[in-house]
């Protein structure tokens, strides 16, 4: 086997960075369907400005002038340690996914991160078993799923059609029940409070298996500065929350990029455990799905992607009423760094 060469790259290389997130995008999207990876613009903001309290590290392989894989270590002081390796189809199985393991393993080793809880994420058998291999279990299993945008605009505009209802910002939806109030950007100053505290429970209640789950104490400042840091990154915030009187009792979001649009992104979808059942989770989707043709990016947009656990079945229920299928499934593992090194 060829040696290969793992140096981290500098947070200002534009042109490294660059070159190195276009080998991870192809590891992480080869032969997958409508697959996400981060823009070239998000990526240099990403490293440029890092988030507070984190810091995301790019590690390059080479073989000679080649770069042929490569991995990414987000730290927080708050989460568990992200990392995410990938290496180009046609380098497989040679050894340089273990030797990539091994310099990340080693750089958390050096940084006094040796204690730390590491997790990582693979979408095929071949990655389970190589992280398997390294000491790590499995915590979660979640579908990845797709929506096609445009079919099922068009459906739900001739579902629509004819009743009256908007299709356009503000969408709202009153009825005995419920209410479902919708908006695109910043949330409004008036609902910050009550969005805040859903962000905050959504953080205890997202199921996440085996993993190590992590609660963080979100603050309306801290809402403020994500949002600054995503529209920063390109990414506009589609959001609908819903409320029984006055309060608030689910909400969910969407995050569309100006720089690669293709995919919308499906996030968070939370009803307080007590709510639910009523219809208000498939309101609150339709709700934000129907905002999309007022985000000009959107125009060029063929999918929305969303991430669903494996036992969530009503979740799972719903989306598949909507029209998402299955498009692969992604695999959490973690252990604690400096465990079972091999």
């Amino acid at each position: 086997m060829s040696e290969i060469q793992i140096t981290r790259i500098a947070a200002d290389d534009d042109t490294a960075l660059l070159a190195w997130n276009d080998v991870m995008r192809t590891a992480y999207t080869e032969a997958r369907t409508a697959a996400w990876w981060r823009s070239a613009e998000t990526t240099l903001t990403q490293f440029a400005d890092p988030r507070p309290g984190g810091q995301d590290i790019a590690l390059v392989g080479r073989l000679g002038e080649e770069i042929i894989g490569g991995v990414e270590i987000s730290l927080s002081t708050e989460t568990p340690t992200d990392i995410e390796l990938g290496v180009l189809p046609d380098r497989r199985r040679q050894g340089f996914g273990t030797a990539l393991a091994e310099a990340a393993a080693q750089f958390l080793d050096d940084g006094a991160e040796s204690d730390s809880i590491v997790q990582t994420e693979t979408y095929c058998p071949a990655g389970v078993a190589f992280a398997q291999a390294r000491g790590m279990s499995i915590g979660n299993e979640e579908h990845r799923l797709l929506l096609d945008l445009p079919a099922y605009l068009k459906a739900d505009a001739n579902r629509y059609k004819e009743s009256g209802a908007s299709t356009v910002v503000p969408v709202i939806r009153e009825d005995p029940d419920f209410s479902v109030t919708s908006w695109i950007g910043a949330c409004p100053e008036d609902v910050l409070e009550s969005w805040t505290q859903l962000r905050e429970q959504m953080d205890e209640d997202v199921p996440v298996g085996g993993l190590t789950r992590t609660v963080s104490h979100a603050s309306t400042a801290a809402i403020r500065s994500h949002e600054e840091r995503m529209a920063e990154q390109g990414w506009t915030m589609v959001s609908s929350m819903a409320h029984v009187g006055e309060l608030a009792v689910g909400y969910t979001e969407i995050m569309v990029s100006s720089h690669d649009p293709q995919i919308v992104i499906q996030e968070d979808t939370l009803v307080d455990r007590a709510y639910r059942g009523r219809g208000i989770g498939r309101a609150l989707k339709v709700a934000n799905l129907r905002q999309l043709p007022a985000v000009p990016a959107t125009a060029s947009a063929e999918w929305v992607q969303t991430y669903t656990a494996t036992n969530n079945e009503p979740m799972l229920a719903l989306n598949r009423d909507l029209g998402f299928f299955v498009a692969d499934t992604m695999t959490a593992l973690e252990k604690r760094a400096g465990q079972n090194r091999t």
